[in-house]
């Protein structure tokens, strides 16, 4: 007796994106740029301040309108590995303009432009799609940590930096097998 095989809604079209297959990559403002690999970026979210206001004829609710955006701050996580100063690098230019020292009397420009990039899955063929793709304005480092140090342990180190920015822009593909439009291009 032949097998006949049902019609699925379900396949990569209707799949949701998968949230472990992603690149980082960093775009100075100053120039240049650096293709970094992750574990984690969490942070990507917007808020904005509702203000609640009465009118004088409508008194039994308030009514509401939107306030100022904010935009929280957002955290990379790695492995530390043998060769990636990047991170340890750019806070260094960041107290180098707040200490006035170093080149141009410590005027460099430690903003940076960061491409959040969503790889499709899976990658046939050798092509790459990228069908989600957040940037992210003016970020710069607040916070440097690393993970602590226990001889007793069986971990890997990890380097986490937290970022400051100033807003960001989202896209996403409208079709399967499309890149995604970079942000404010």
């Amino acid at each position: 007796m032949p097998v006949t095989q049902k019609s699925s809604i379900a396949h990569l079209a209707t799949d949701p994106l998968r949230n472990f297959k992603f690149q980082v990559v960093i775009r100075p403002n100053s120039g240049g740029a650096i293709n970094l690999g992750f574990m984690s970026v969490s942070g990507l979210n917007i808020q904005v301040d509702v203000i609640a206001y009465r009118v004088g004829s409508y008194n039994t609710t308030t009514q509401k309108m939107p306030g100022q955006a904010d935009f929280s701050p957002i955290t990379l996580s790695r492995g530390l590995a043998v060769g990636t100063p990047q991170n340890w690098n750019w806070m260094k230019d960041l107290f180098t303009v707040m200490q006035g020292t170093g080149p141009n009397n410590g005027t460099l420009d430690f903003r940076a432009t960061v491409d959040v990039q969503v790889l499709a899955h899976p990658v046939t063929a050798g092509t790459v799609n990228y069908p989600a793709w957040y940037r992210i304005y003016n970020a710069w480092p607040t916070a440097l940590a690393y993970s602590d140090l226990d001889a007793g342990a069986n971990q890997l180190l990890i380097e986490q930096m937290t970022l400051a920015h100033e807003g960001f822009d989202f896209d996403l593909a409208s079709n399967l097998g499309q890149d995604a439009k970079t942000p404010g291009s």
